[in-house]
């Protein structure tokens, strides 16, 4: 089960290679559009929170953690992350590009700063920049509302980008 392969994912995926299998730590995905990274990060161990405004996405992640053994890790909560607060520090953050593209420029940059100011000392943060093969999210942006983190852009396994920063 601790197998990235097991869950959908490839191995050198950029998901699996930013996060180390710590078995340890607590994951956020945001607006995920599968539930394969949760369910990933909780058999390695990780306690993970999903939050989306779309009730089926929640459901179909937590039906999925409780038919794998894993419910007792996996936590979901309908919202989005313009009024979202996180109830503890973070080691890890996903966001999809759904999940940011629906909210105001100062929305995003209300929940960027929040997850940022809950994520502990060497947290990652992964953003999803392309939905449905265009670019959902401008990556100077990014960079700006990363300024002081150590960002790139990283290819993902299904030819899309991902903005990494740590």
């Amino acid at each position: 089960l601790r197998r990235p392969e097991h869950w959908g994912l490839r191995a050198d995926d950029v998901l699996v290679r930013a996060f180390p299998q710590s078995g340890e730590g607590h994951m956020l995905l945001a607006g995920a559009d599968d539930e394969g990274s949760a369910l990933y990060f909780a058999a390695n161990g990780c306690d993970v929170t999903a939050v989306s405004p779309e009730v089926e996405m929640l459901e179909r992640v937590l039906d999925a953690a409780q038919r794998a053994g894993l419910s007792e890790r996996v936590h979901g909560y309908v919202a989005d992350l313009a009024s979202w607060m996180p109830e503890r520090q973070l080691t890890g953050v996903i966001v999809s590009p759904a999940a940011l593209a629906g909210l105001t420029p100062t929305q995003r940059a209300r929940g960027i700063g929040v997850l940022q100011s809950a994520t502990l000392d060497g947290g990652v943060h992964l953003v999803g920049t392309i939905a449905n093969g265009k670019r959902a999210l401008n990556v100077d942006e990014l960079r700006t509302r990363y300024e002081g983190w150590m960002v790139s852009v990283e290819p993902s396994a299904d030819k899309s980008t991902v903005f990494l920063a740590r």
